[in-house]
């Protein structure tokens, strides 16, 4: 039963997926969500994994949703910028290099990732902590103000949830 309860939040984000998937909201696909979404997660923890779910991918369901809608508005809003630069014919391309406080490789690659998918930005390499990215509006070359420009809030919202003791965290089960 306690299992079942520390992947409820994974199954409602699932079941909220399944539902936007279907572009239906009946009873039975509102229903059948939930059951679909315990079903994958348990074979997903026992045939992909080989291993808890929780102890590969350490991000809280909410966090996760929170940072879905964060990413959605900055696509929104580069997409917006990234057309102004180009009918202006004021791109400036240029390759910056910068390091991430998160430690976390999933973490990291999920930021990476954001970046790529933001448009006017796309990230080449990742390299440990290291992040080299191609930037249609590279008006500094100076790595930590880029950096911030570029990551925005997205490293903000991951080191919350890198931050975060997950249920299964080694030090929440030493009794820390």
């Amino acid at each position: 039963m306690q299992r079942i309860l520390d992947n409820a939040g994974f199954v409602l984000l699932l079941s909220v997926v399944w539902v936007i998937l279907n572009e239906s909201a009946s009873w039975f696909i509102v229903l059948s969500g939930p059951v679909i979404a315990a079903v994958a997660l348990y074979f997903t923890n026992r045939l992909v994994l080989k291993g808890d779910f929780h102890s590969c991918y350490r991000v809280r369901p909410f966090v996760l949703m929170w940072y879905c809608l964060v990413l959605l508005k900055e696509i929104y809003v580069a997409g917006f910028h990234a057309m102004a630069k180009i009918i202006t014919k004021r791109v400036n391309i240029n390759i910056v290099g910068f390091d991430t406080k998160l430690t976390d490789d999933f973490h990291i690659s999920l930021l990476a990732n954001s970046i790529t998918l933001t448009p006017g930005t796309v990230t080449m390499e990742k390299s440990g902590q290291h992040l080299q990215v191609i930037w249609i509006d590279a008006h500094t070359n100076d790595p930590a103000e880029a950096g911030a420009e570029i990551m925005g809030s997205f490293e903000k919202l991951l080191m919350r949830s890198e931050t975060v003791l997950s249920p299964f965290d080694s030090r929440s089960e030493a009794g820390e």
